[in-house]
């Protein structure tokens, strides 16, 4: 079970795994949450898988691409998006056989609760 905590120590809410802390986080927790607690201009955050079509219509524009772009367009790979506080910087991979998504999930969700200063636990 994960639990997330107030900086208070307050439980605030549990998911049974980082799936569904991804998935609400991923979902509606921006909306809800951060309505409440933040000003619109801090919600971005966004983990998002372009399937290949995608990549090659959304990035094939670019001159200035990086590599893991070129990479996913030649090879006709998904890209997965993570924006983690700031959509000007988003970080780019490119979705293949070796990649962990649970162990990206997983970290997305731990960063988002700290950037938020809330606390992540594991029971």
């Amino acid at each position: 079970m994960i639990i997330i905590l107030s900086k208070d120590r307050e439980l605030i809410s549990q998911f049974e795994n980082y799936d569904e802390l991804f998935e609400f986080l991923a979902g509606t927790a921006d909306t809800e949450f951060m309505a409440v607690n933040h000003n619109a201009k801090d919600r971005e955050w966004r983990f998002t898988i372009y399937p290949p079509q995608r990549v090659e219509a959304f990035f094939s524009y670019l001159k200035d691409s990086c590599e893991v772009i070129k990479e996913a367009i030649e090879e006709s790979l998904p890209l997965i998006e993570i924006c983690a506080g700031n959509f000007k910087t988003p970080f780019y991979i490119a979705l293949t056989a070796n990649i962990n998504m649970g162990y990206l999930k997983r970290k997305w969700c731990i960063d988002w609760c700290t950037f938020y200063h809330l606390l992540v636990g594991e029971v």
